[in-house]
């Protein structure tokens, strides 16, 4: 069972291997025009963006921190970090990114010694806190670009079947969590995948019910730390923003903050709903229209489009592939 097991994990490495390097040959070109536009632009703003983006990534890690605390799971900022960076390249690498993200928190929560559902719940509710203050934000930035100017359709619609999601989840959660409903059939095929998908091939359903009463009892219990952790998750857009700013100087040399906010919602926005991992091709096209939408010119807006995007996934891509290899061979020990 132990070298079933052993090459199984082998087998899952190998394959993300595989796929990355398909990722690394198919987007080298894109990667190269990056690093030719970066090196016509002005290279003191750039420079700042970069340390922006390094700083981050421990503050990001702060922020799970303190979700995971409101769960009782015990993962530091220094075991996090890692975890985080190894998920940025399963962010890009894998077809469901955001199960690829919640299972190697689980793997390397279990391995630190955390209850495996436990670590998944406290990874599900960063990323929602994560898309909550994202929805936050965006929504005040359409109410603002409604006053100064005309936000695009495609954007008001998108926003729109986001945040209705966003409302089912809470209302999920309330109905499931708080108020101690019955799960349903799809919430349990949903634990059963994501369990599998992180190594755990039997699911207990009795202890999947325990579980949410605790997830409950922890939200009630430890309830003035949930809006603390929602601030957190909107100071990491702002920090992702004021990058996308400092990018837009860069190339644009000019500051114009209604193309900022719309260009940066635009890139989330179709980062988050869209039917390719972290948006690849779509969120560049919606965010190039929007940019040229405020008068850019389509050459500029592509640039800035693709450094910011190389600054946001490619800049981590890489050290998380190599992260992610570490982590893989330590979890075969």
């Amino acid at each position: 069972m132990k070298r079933r097991k052993i090459f199984s994990g082998k087998l899952i490495f190998f394959f993300l291997m595989i796929v990355f390097l398909w990722i690394a040959v198919s987007y080298f070109a894109q990667t190269k025009h990056i690093l030719t536009v970066l090196a016509q632009g002005q290279w003191y703003w750039v420079l700042m963006a970069v340390i922006i983006q390094l700083f981050y990534y421990p503050f990001y890690a702060y922020f799970v921190e303190g979700v995971f605390k409101i769960f009782k799971v015990k993962l530091l900022r220094k075991q996090i970090l890692p975890i985080y960076l190894a998920s940025k390249f399963t962010d890009v690498a894998l077809p469901v990114a955001t199960l690829g993200q919640v299972a190697i928190f689980v793997r390397n929560g279990k391995r630190n010694g955390n209850e495996p559902l436990n670590v998944g719940i406290g990874i599900s509710f960063v990323l929602l806190f994560e898309l909550v203050a994202f929805a936050i934000l965006a929504s005040a930035v359409m109410v603002t670009l409604s006053i100064f100017d005309h936000p695009p359709l495609y954007m008001i619609y998108t926003l729109l079947i986001l945040v209705f999601l966003l409302l089912l989840a809470l209302l999920f959660i309330v109905r499931v969590a708080i108020q101690q409903k019955p799960l349903n059939k799809l919430f349990l095929l949903m634990i059963k995948v994501v369990a599998k998908f992180a190594g755990q091939k039997n699911v207990n359903i009795s202890h999947v019910h325990q579980i949410i009463q605790e997830t409950g009892a922890d939200l009630r219990t430890n309830l003035e730390m949930v809006w603390p952790s929602l601030r957190l998750a909107i100071c990491t857009h702002l920090l992702n923003l004021v990058t996308f700013a400092i990018i837009f100087i860069a190339f644009a040399n000019t500051f114009n903050i209604l193309a900022i906010l719309a260009g940066y919602v635009a890139c989330l926005l179709f980062t988050v709903v869209s039917i390719t991992p972290q948006g690849v091709g779509v969120a560049e096209t919606a965010m190039i229209s929007t940019l040229t939408s405020f008068g850019l010119d389509f050459s500029v807006a592509a640039v800035i489009t693709l450094a910011f995007r190389g600054l946001l996934y490619w800049l981590p891509f890489f050290p998380g592939f190599y992260v992610f290899s570490r982590l893989e061979l330590k979890s075969e020990e």
